[in-house]
């Protein structure tokens, strides 16, 4: 997640009053996305099949691969720097266990249409649902960085229709990321756009809840992810810290057998 780096120049010039922040800086902070399209086969998935969504007049790209009988889904949400297939080995992984995927590129990521901001991202989410319910299975929605605050939103709209959630390095507002970092800019972070507030939305969640993070995060302090934890209503609630891990590197043989454990636990109930 680049978007911290790239924060504190927005933030002083703003602050300054040398330039307001239009709309297009903004999106090219919280959005790096990679827009290069690539498909699954070039990114060694076999079973995976790149479907393509229409919605507001935008074509979204969207990989998808069938759950084995029995096993659910994995909504997947990846966070703002990379694009899908980048996440192949994570996907991989999934389907080494027979589940399935449902792993959508943002607008203006991995080859799909259209300008990313936060009510389009959360719109498109939602859209999902046709593709997820004839798949007919339990939905786990995962989401990581910037795709654990578009998780939250969207399982906050329908909590009915998912079986769990998976938030590996939540933040609990870009506003609070500004001023975490660069003391004194929070107010300044308050007049963009696009907010995700995280924390306030983690109270509307009450579906099983494993929050993942690094306690060596220096782009997401570890104690965010334990406020969003702490948030959340959910009655059946877990928090794994990963000793030694940074932002990017969760996924250890000592943690997957974890994240395994509670998918499985909730998914097949």
């Amino acid at each position: 997640m680049r978007l911290l780096f790239k924060l504190l120049t927005i933030v002083v010039v703003t602050a300054y009053g040398m330039i307001a922040l239009s709309g297009v800086a903004e999106r090219m902070v919280i959005y790096p996305f990679d827009p290069a399209r690539q498909s699954p086969a070039e990114a060694g998935l076999d079973g995976v099949v790149e479907q393509r969504l229409e919605r507001d007049g935008e074509t979204l790209i969207v990989w998808t691969a069938p759950p084995r009988p029995g096993q659910p889904v994995i909504l997947y949400f990846h966070g703002n720097a990379g694009n899908l297939a980048a996440r192949a080995g994570r996907f991989r992984r999934f389907l080494a266990r027979g589940y399935g995927v449902v792993a959508p590129a943002y607008r203006g990521s991995s080859g799909s249409g259209g300008t990313p901001v936060e009510p389009a991202l959360i719109g498109d989410a939602v859209a999902l649902w046709p593709l997820l319910a004839r798949m007919e299975a339990p939905v786990i929605v995962y989401g990581e960085s910037l795709g654990a605050a578009l998780g939250i939103a969207l399982v906050a709209t329908a909590p009915q229709r998912f079986s769990a959630l998976v938030l590996e390095a939540p933040f609990t507002s870009i506003a609070d990321l500004a001023e975490y970092h660069y003391p004194g800019t929070k107010e300044i972070a308050l007049s963009l756009d696009n907010q995700w507030p995280s924390l306030r939305r983690a109270a509307a969640l009450t579906l099983p809840l494993l929050v993942m993070h690094g306690t060596q995060d220096d782009l997401i302090p570890y104690e965010m992810g334990q406020r969003v934890l702490a948030a959340a209503r959910s009655e059946e609630k877990q928090f794994l810290g990963v000793q030694g891990a940074g932002h990017t590197d969760l996924w250890r043989s000592d943690t997957l057998p974890r994240l395994w454990r509670f998918v499985d636990q909730f998914a097949l109930r």
